[in-house]
């Protein structure tokens, strides 16, 4: 069984990412398009013909981290509350990310997604081949 976030918790990690990093945090949610929000939270539980669209937990995470930071849903903090989300959804799910990945791999992947230079099918492949289930 998946054990997706709820928008408070997507919302409470934003608020936690700025208060720690830094930003600006526009009370009572910093939210810049709370629909967005809204839908992310609809599409990635979807289903067409009773399969789910985003079957694998990494593209669960994945549309996660690229709608968060794509869709700009707050007003500050949203490259790191994707990656945040995504990375909150795989450890619910008994994942994470591989260990040896390099940190500069990682943030030079965050910094694609936000430049517009990485479409969701790419962040999904990316998230497949660095995700691995926790022993």
């Amino acid at each position: 069984m998946v054990v997706y976030l709820e928008k408070q918790d997507v919302t409470y990690i934003n608020e936690q990412t700025v208060a720690v990093h830094g930003g600006n945090f526009m009370p009572p949610n910093n939210f810049l398009h709370e629909e967005n929000l809204d839908y992310l939270l609809e599409a990635v539980q979807a289903e067409m013909f009773g399969e789910p669209l985003y079957p694998a937990i990494s593209d669960k995470a994945a549309l996660y981290c690229y709608n968060i930071i794509c869709n700009h849903i707050f007003t500050d903090g949203n490259k790191r509350t994707g990656l945040e989300e995504a990375l909150a959804f795989l450890k619910l799910n008994g994942c994470r990310l591989r260990r040896d990945l390099p940190l500069n791999d990682l943030y030079d992947f965050i910094l694609k997604v936000a430049s517009g230079q990485s479409s969701l099918e790419e962040c999904r492949a990316w998230f497949l081949g660095n995700t691995v289930v926790v022993q």
